[in-house]
Formats: structure tokens, sequence, C-alpha cells
């Protein structure tokens, strides 16, 4: 049976995906003023994953991602909603990945059923929904840090 459906988005919890002792664990609370900002992730290789994402560098200074309580964004048909399912689940324990710059197609801002979806799933406060002056303001402060960085 599939796992709920928040407003066209299903967070999925299958209990094979899960390895053996970590079925039904509930992952620390993270409140929404933690480092890093939940962003949907496009992967070179087209998978398309969730999660709060911090900007890092590897072992070599290259420029690196360390993603939180990633989830995986899938679509089984056209008919049917989006699902977020488990990443990496019964390979590792880990929950946080680090992905270089290379496996990072784009880094999306996503909507706000999704964002609701992952943050119930993966237990952490969901950032308030910014107005259209704050969005503005935003996109702004980016494009002067992008002017003065190049």
């Amino acid at each position: 049976m599939p796992g709920p459906v928040v407003n066209g988005v299903k967070a999925q919890r299958s209990t094979s995906a899960f390895p053996l002792g970590q079925e039904g664990e509930a992952a620390p609370f993270l409140p929404v003023l933690s480092e890093g900002s939940i962003r949907l992730v496009l992967l070179t290789s087209g998978e398309m994953l969730v999660a709060r994402l911090r900007q890092t560098t590897d072992s070599d200074g290259d420029r690196a991602y360390q993603l939180i309580r990633p989830l995986r964004l899938v679509k089984e048909a056209e008919t049917e909603p989006w699902s977020l399912l488990p990443y990496l689940a019964g390979l590792t324990p880990q929950r946080n990945v680090v992905m270089l710059k290379a496996a990072v197609a784009a880094v999306l801002e996503p909507e706000a059923r999704i964002l609701q979806a992952y943050t119930r799933s993966t237990n952490q406060e969901c950032p308030p929904s910014e107005t259209p002056v704050e969005r503005l303001k935003k996109a702004f402060q980016e494009f002067t840090d992008s002017i003065e960085a190049g």
C-alpha cells in the first residue's frame, strides 16, 4: 500500500527499502535554522533528489555538496503523483552523502508541496513560504553576489 499523499506528493516508506534494524527509526528533528537549505537536486545521471544542501569541498579543495537526509523524487506514471523514496537505503547506514560538483547537474528550489512532504518525511521544520517581495530580494542578492564573484 502506498505511503501518504500530500497534495500530489507521496512520501513512501517501503519496508523493503530500509535495512534491518533501521525500519521506523525517526531521525533527530532539524530546525529550519539548521545549516544549509532544502533544495531539489538534479543529478547528471537524471535522478532527482530532495535534500538539505550544504556547500563544502572535497579532499582536493574542489567544490562539492553535502546532501543531508536525501530522498529520491520518483514518478511512476504521468497520472501518478510524485513519490519520495529513501536514497541509498539498504546499501549504507549513512544518511548524509557528499557529491562532487560534477555529479550535480542543477540545484533548484522545490515547490511548496514537495517541500512539505519532504520535511514531514525527514523530521525537519518546513521553512515558511516566501512572499513575492522576499523572493525578488533574494534573487537580486544572488545576482549581485554572482557579479561580485565573477
